[in-house]
């Protein structure tokens, strides 16, 4: 019972000191921790530094409870003061009332407490400044290995194989492929493809897919000028794993930094070799928030966990731009589940892409729409969509798929980035730039759409906007391959042929461990130097790129290649023999019937043999392409096999007809393709005012592609023939404009073509004379 004249609050004594201490302790631990760990994330602060902060709050409960005991003690509530809620809570910071007279005063107080928690968690503070300031500037043993200049930003690392100390034969295979994959995830170096380092050993006379030990994969870095390779072993403990991993200097064998982690048994040595991977790039210098950002599996259907993370993996090189290795993982996933329609559908849509392989492009779309019925629906509309654009050809049925699955989730970026392109391909460019800036803002991470909308940006005249679209891409991820592709596409189609040039450089330089890149950047530069009739240079860099598609397995882009090193000789020398032989040469060397059917040009040959004056050879290859491929998929193919059909006219003499198939086969996203040769049959057609509305119309309509459209072998050719067609209807300045258009672009042209770069100065100075 209380008096009437004493009333009791339960924060009066030691048990409301108590409890009201550990309350309000927790509360701000909780709100504290919550703060930590948001800012652990977005500084890129080291997990123990989240874990400093648990202890210290740790250990400080003990202190609080202490400080509550001692200062709690049984007093009267005095008159006038305030009862209930804000009494309490103003009672636990307060010092106590009354001290009996003579009492000593007690040294813990709660002042003193928590100045004290606000010296702990500034020293806890200072250690992890001093720690991030070392590792930043490369100094002492956490040092940054980037920053001390031991490795440069990008570095390229070769992983050896996993040295297996198990009674169990794969599992070094799978440590390394393990492995291999988290340490692509970086973002500070960079890891040699494995086809790449084969074909380095094809170059050595070893085997390409021999094992790669420690010392191999040393002379195989020093031969590509590669600085470290990174060699692991894998060695049964007990029930448990040993797994090391180690950063080895290429010249010397020097270990520059070792990491060990154990497993306590098979089900853990996939995170084990995770954190090897996560301990390597932190050593490396490596942003601590960039390494917590993997991301999760994708959620796609699978029966397979192995599967599903080759898949996940799979998307997310394609974004980092090595396509090699995403179709190499793909595949590996599809094995692993061969019903998983996902994978499939993402392995044809890459070989898509980049124009390759395109029997197994098609093979694997059909897989994946055979598995539809088992996905769920967002997965099914995409698996439909692709197949109907890239099997059948039903460009309008695979819009309307789109479209379903984008009236159930209108941010669903794969799907506004899939109708784009099916919008583009109808040239309703507006509607697709719209489509490919919508998915830019649902995912600023998705690399792919940047190149997408600068495509369509492009298409409608807008460079400016192109230009800051590269600038966010750049901004996005700064050492995309991408970015010196794209800049180098961007620049030759606004004419700017140096500046494509260096870029094309940098790529090759910059991307020696794919080879995809490598390709593109050699056919690019030797395209350039076409362009501008340095025609030796040229064909230094075509054969660079025939000698990587053929190390690479793609014979259809061997002979492509071959097409465009014979065209030297026939459209520019006007040697029709050395062309032929040209391209003789390189069907002996890979027949057609060794490659596969889809990838077979027999379009491309077919053209070939109608301009320099075989029809029999070009029908052939024709009758050869009916028989092959099936007519279903034979109807994608209407537009090549109408550019053919043109270019057989015009080699006999049937102007009028090759100008009804030339302009018959005018329309996909291609706007510009076809308009050099409807020209060209205008001229033969003696229609001259035709042939200059053509012309002009080819170099005035805007075109990311235009290099490898057209600009190759017809930009200089367009000016010369506009310069003599303009001078022929009296027009004096467009005449003169034409002809310095010619001379500038061919100034530094090979010797045999300068008679005509000389012949179009003195017609310069001719009209300039007569005007």
């Amino acid at each position: 019972m209380v008096d009437s004249g004493e009333k009791r609050s339960w924060t009066t004594g030691r048990r409301g000191q108590l409890t009201r201490g550990l309350a309000v302790y927790l509360g701000v631990s909780y709100a504290l921790l919550e703060v930590i760990d948001i800012f652990t994330d977005q500084l890129g602060l080291p997990d123990w530094f989240f874990r400093g902060v648990l202890y210290l709050l740790l250990f400080g409960l003990p202190i609080v409870v202490t400080t509550a005991l001692v200062q709690g003690r049984r007093r009267p509530q005095l008159a006038g003061e305030p009862a209930g809620k804000a009494a309490e809570l103003a009672a636990v910071a307060a010092e106590p009332a009354v001290q009996p007279a003579g009492a000593p005063r007690p040294w813990l107080t709660w002042q003193k407490a928590i100045l004290g928690f606000v010296f702990a968690f500034a020293a806890w503070g200072l250690v992890t400044t001093a720690y991030m300031a070392t590792r930043a500037l490369g100094i002492g043993p956490v040092g940054s290995l980037v920053a001390a200049g031991v490795l440069d930003e990008r570095e390229r690392l070769i992983v050896a194989d996993f040295e297996n100390q198990t009674n169990d034969p794969w599992l070094g295979r799978a440590a390394t492929e393990a492995f291999r994959i988290d340490l692509s995830q970086s973002t500070i170096v960079t890891v040699v493809d494995p086809t790449y380092v084969g074909q380095v050993l094809r170059r050595m006379q070893r085997e390409p897919d021999q094992g790669l030990d420690v010392e191999l994969a040393r002379e195989v870095a020093i031969r590509e000028g590669v600085k470290a390779v990174v060699a692991g072993e894998i060695t049964r403990l007990g029930s448990g794993y040993v797994m090391t991993a180690q950063l080895v200097s290429a010249q010397d064998g020097q270990v520059i930094a070792p990491f060990r982690e154990t497993a306590n048994d098979s089900t853990e040595i996939i995170a084990a070799i995770d954190q090897l991977s996560k301990s390597l790039r932190t050593r490396i210098g490596e942003s601590l928030k960039s390494i917590r950002a993997n991301e999760p599996l994708d959620r796609v259907t699978t029966s397979s966990l192995e599967a599903l993370r080759k898949y996940s993996q799979a998307v997310r090189v394609t974004e980092l731009g090595d396509d090699e290795r995403a179709i190499a993982l793909l595949e590996e996933a599809v094995a692993l589940d061969t019903a998983f329609a996902m994978a499939f559908r993402k392995l044809g849509v890459t070989l898509t892409n980049l124009g390759r392989d395109q029997e197994r492009a098609r093979e694997a779309l059909t897989q994946a729409f055979k598995h539809r019925d088992r996905l769920t629906e967002r997965e099914r509309y995409l698996t439909e969509g692709s197949y109907y654009w890239g099997v059948t050809g039903e460009n309008e049925r695979a819009i309307a798929v789109y479209q379903s699955l984008l009236d159930d989730n209108p941010d669903d970026p794969w799907a506004l980035n899939n109708l784009a392109i099916l919008y583009q391909d109808a040239r309703d460019f507006q509607r697709a730039e719209q489509l490919f800036s919508r998915a830019i803002e649902v995912d600023s991470t998705g690399t792919l759409y940047y190149g997408n909308v600068i495509n369509a940006q492009v298409a409608l005249g807008r460079f400016d906007q192109a230009d800051y679209t590269l600038s966010q891409l750049v901004e996005q991820a700064p050492d995309h391959p991408n970015i010196e592709l794209q800049a180098s596409v961007l620049a030759s189609a606004q004419f700017d042929f140096d500046g494509a040039e260096q870029h094309a450089t940098a790529l090759r330089e910059s991307q020696r461990a794919i080879p995809q890149m490598q390709l593109f950047a050699s056919f690019q530069l030797g395209l350039l130097a076409q362009t501008r009739g340095r025609l030796r240079e040229s064909e230094r860099h075509l054969r660079e790129a025939m000698a990587i598609a053929e190390e690479q397995g793609q014979f259809g882009l061997y002979i492509g290649g071959a097409v465009n090193l014979a065209f030297n000789d026939i459209w520019f020398r006007g040697d029709a023999a050395a062309a032929v032989r040209v391209l003789e040469s390189a069907l002996a060397r890979h027949p057609l019937e060794t490659i596969a059917p889809l990838d077979r040009p027999y379009q491309g040959l077919a053209m070939f043999y109608a301009l320099v004056g075989r029809p029999d050879r070009a029908r052939a290859y024709l009758a050869e392409y009916d028989r092959t491929i099936d007519p279903s998929i034979r109807a994608r193919d209407d537009d090549a096999r109408e550019l053919a059909e043109g270019f057989l006219a015009l080699s006999e003499g049937r102007p009028d007809e090759a100008i009804r198939e030339f302009r018959a086969a005018d329309e996909g996203a291609c706007t510009i393709c076809v308009l050099p040769m409807l020209g060209f049959a205008y001229d033969q057609s003696a229609q001259p005012d035709s042939v200059i509305a053509v012309y002009e119309r080819y170099l005035n309509t805007p075109f990311l592609g235009r290099l490898q459209a057209g600009d190759w072998f017809a930009l200089g050719f367009m000016y010369e023939r506009l310069g003599g067609l303009y001078e022929l209807r009296g027009d004096r300045a467009q005449a003169i404009d034409y002809y310095r258009r010619f001379a500038e672009l061919w100034e530094d042209a090979d010797p045999d073509l300068q008679p005509r770069v000389e012949a179009a100065r003195r017609a310069i100075e001719r009209l300039a004379e007569e005007s």
